[in-house]
């Protein structure tokens, strides 16, 4: 079921990472200080899960602008792979 990014933003945490590993598609991942930080391509925006290994705990889910997105990965995927 579709879920505007608003209602995405004002979910609680369980039901974001529900939606975003029942829904998402991986896209790319990173490193932040001590986060494993993985990107998906969720409806029509995009979600990073903040994942905390030495706790194995995801510490929040949160939604990132395209902008945000093509500057944090730059490099980390092509961008026409999305659009297949």
């Amino acid at each position: 079921m579709h879920m505007e990014q608003s209602d995405f933003e004002r979910a609680p945490l369980k039901e974001k990472v529900y939606k975003v590993l029942e829904g998402g598609k991986p896209i790319a991942d990173r490193r932040f200080l001590y986060f494993q930080i993985r990107l998906y391509a969720l409806y029509d925006f995009f979600a990073e899960v903040w994942y905390i290994p030495s706790a194995n705990k995801i510490d929040r889910v949160e939604t990132i602008k395209l902008d945000d997105m093509l500057k944090v990965y730059d490099s980390s995927f092509n961008i026409s792979d999305l659009l297949d």
